[in-house]
């Protein structure tokens, strides 16, 4: 659109919110009505619940209507990943397989503060029909074809939550869970992502933000377990990369109390590493992983072959510490070292951690791995 020079004055935006017993009080009858008469209901729950506070509502709909819940990687940990209603991420071809048929067969999918986004789907490998969902935002309510406008998505949920429309139980995929495996370290065998974020899940607590740049940084880190809530942050778009360092610099301002984890590929990390500086300055004990494999890997998985310009000019970038003037460096190379570093960086709360992580350029996460896949033959 071209604007004309001179002023300009936009026509005021007029949304009219529709009261209980209205629009709201129709969208929940025929919510209530449908799921009630489903057999394989489901909840998607989305960025949206972290943004608005809404993780209490959520629980209250799923516990007294006994609705499973998986989350998109937005919405990663809006509950606690060890809740018993929870089945796990849905991610299309990235995801469980168990997981994504539960989800694409079911007849009825609510999906609650979710949007439609690239890696939300899987890179659109996502197979949801629009004539079997809900679909609720701060933007938008539609129930199948039938749309409403100006409903809160917090009023929704909760006066969805007081009805407890009744579904029959499912039984829930047994997926694999990272916190009923111990990991046995192997001391001299060379470390792998899937291996680094199975020992990795072993450290968080309540009190962890794990923040993960996008990339095998995000879609390995899916397999971590939170045990609280809104502790895991990602942008889960693949053209914000370089978020993370910046975002846990945030989260530290925002929750000092709590500690940030940093997950990041090295092609990412040279975009936006430099923040480090602020986090160094302020005496953050922030610890940040440096997936080193030399470039981007996850384009090196949909383009195989002879492509360099997915290389990267290498860092040493255990030595940044001495650089910024503060914080600790690690090399790592084996599950020995990885264990070693994350047990003293771990103990260390005087300043920043940097955990340099060397990854052969051809690993990847079991996500990736399903991912590319699906779309080498078509990117």
């Amino acid at each position: 659109m071209i604007v004309p020079s001179g002023s300009f004055e936009a026509e005021p935006l007029n949304v009219t919110v529709c009261p209980v017993g209205t629009g709201l009080g129709e969208a929940v009858n025929e919510a209530d009505r449908w799921i009630a008469s489903c057999q394989k209901p489901v909840i998607i729950a989305g960025v949206e619940i972290h943004r608005f506070g809404l993780q209490d509502q959520l629980l209250a709909l799923a516990e007294g209507s006994g609705l499973a819940i998986t989350t998109t990687m937005l919405g990663k940990s809006v509950i606690p990943e060890i809740h018993p209603l929870f089945v796990g991420l849905y991610e299309g071809a990235m995801g469980n397989d168990e997981v994504t048929r539960f989800v694409e067969e079911s007849d009825c999918v609510i999906l609650l503060g979710t949007f439609m986004t690239d890696i939300n789907l899987g890179i659109y490998t996502a197979n949801l029909d629009p004539g079997k969902c809900i679909y609720a935002t701060s933007e938008q309510l539609r129930i199948r074809h039938h749309h409403y406008h100006g409903v809160l998505l917090e009023d929704f949920i909760r006066e969805l939550a007081v009805r407890k429309p009744k579904a029959p139980p499912r039984e829930l995929p047994k997926i694999r869970n990272l916190l009923s495996e111990k990991f046995e370290r192997r001391p001299d065998a060379p470390i792998t992502i899937s291996r680094l974020m199975a020992r990795l899940n072993e450290s968080l607590d309540e009190e962890t933000i794990v923040i993960a740049d996008i990339g095998d940084a995000l879609f390995a880190a899916t397999e971590l377990v939170t045990r609280g809530r809104t502790e895991f942050i990602s942008p889960a778009y693949y053209t914000s990369m370089g978020f993370s360092v910046p975002a846990a610099l945030g989260a530290q301002v925002a929750r000092s109390d709590l500690r940030a984890v940093v997950i990041v590929g090295d092609g990412a990390f040279q975009m936006t590493g430099t923040e480090l500086s602020t986090i160094v300055r302020h005496g953050f004990p922030t610890i940040v992983i440096v997936l080193d494999n030399g470039g981007y890997g996850t384009e090196r998985s949909l383009h195989p072959g002879d492509f360099s310009f997915n290389n990267i000019q290498p860092w040493a970038y255990h030595k940044l510490p001495v650089v910024l003037g503060g914080g600790t460096g690690y090399e790592v190379r084996t599950e020995g070292e990885f264990d070693d570093a994350i047990r003293k960086a771990w103990a260390d709360t005087s300043g920043m951690s940097l955990i340099q992580v060397y990854l052969d350029p051809n690993d990847r996460s079991k996500a990736l791995d399903r991912l590319a896949q699906k779309l080498s033959k078509h990117v």
